[in-house]
């Protein structure tokens, strides 16, 4: 649930954002993990306004690499080959002086592997994953080590209000400051979870003091998402699929 998230605004989270600018001055290679909507995106978002980075919002292939980072670079694919473009590529990116930053590290292929380790040679290099687990993470795993672990924690319940009191809502604010702990427990402290509930509070009208609307609120926010993810899924199609699946 993390297209909400994009929009919502960055409580909380100091001493961590410090601890990630010391490491980032320090010149660390970090891992940060946590599960899909505890914020690790709009975490880094926040704190890439202070300490630039290349980033890379994928990184299922070797052509999300070059899209991603060769305009960074200043260079264009021109008639050369994946490979050719890539060994240019790595010999660029060290002198442009910003640690490498992928986010939604998963099922990482033996080519954008075999970058990663060479980059971890000539310049800090940053993860985001869900997962640490060899068949979830990918290729890179055996290159962990390397990598100073940050876990990012769900939001405590006193985060949890802060998020809540911030964010755009013209709806009854008394009421939804006064579910706030309700709204924490729904969500597990989660703030993508938390940002999908407050979009879906915007739309339609719940009872947040009941059992019945709190779980009526939860469904209509998965199914929300569920519908967010499907449209993503079939636009990031090749056309010619995309019509496929809309023929009747």
């Amino acid at each position: 649930m993390t297209s909400a998230l994009t929009n919502s605004p960055f409580v909380g989270r100091d001493p961590l954002l410090h601890r990630l600018g010391a490491l980032y001055r320090s010149g660390w290679h970090v891992l940060l993990v946590g599960p899909q909507g505890v914020g690790k995106s709009m975490l880094m978002a926040e704190l890439t306004r202070t300490f630039p980075m290349l980033q890379v919002p994928r990184c299922g292939c070797l052509g999300d690499l070059l899209a991603a980072l060769e305009p960074a670079a200043g260079l264009e694919a021109g008639d050369l080959k994946h490979p050719a473009r890539v060994h240019r590529l790595a010999a660029c990116l060290p002198k442009l002086g910003r640690p490498l930053l992928l986010d939604n590290v998963s099922r990482v292929p033996p080519r954008v592997a075999h970058f990663v380790r060479h980059a971890l040679i000539r310049q800090p290099v940053w993860l985001i994953a869900r997962s640490v687990q060899p068949l979830d993470i990918g290729h890179v795993w055996p290159y962990l080590f390397h990598f100073k672990r940050i876990d990012v924690p769900p939001f405590s319940p006193a985060e949890t209000r802060a998020f809540l009191a911030a964010a755009d809502y013209a709806g009854d604010r008394a009421e939804l400051l006064a579910s706030a702990r309700r709204l924490h427990r729904l969500a597990a402290g989660h703030p993508g979870t938390l940002a999908a509930l407050l979009a879906e509070l915007r739309v339609r009208t719940y009872d947040l003091r009941s059992v019945e609307g709190l779980r009526l609120l939860a469904l209509h926010a998965r199914i929300t998402n569920v519908e967010e993810q499907l449209a993503i899924s079939q636009d990031s199609l090749p056309a010619r699929n995309r019509r496929q699946l809309s023929a009747p």
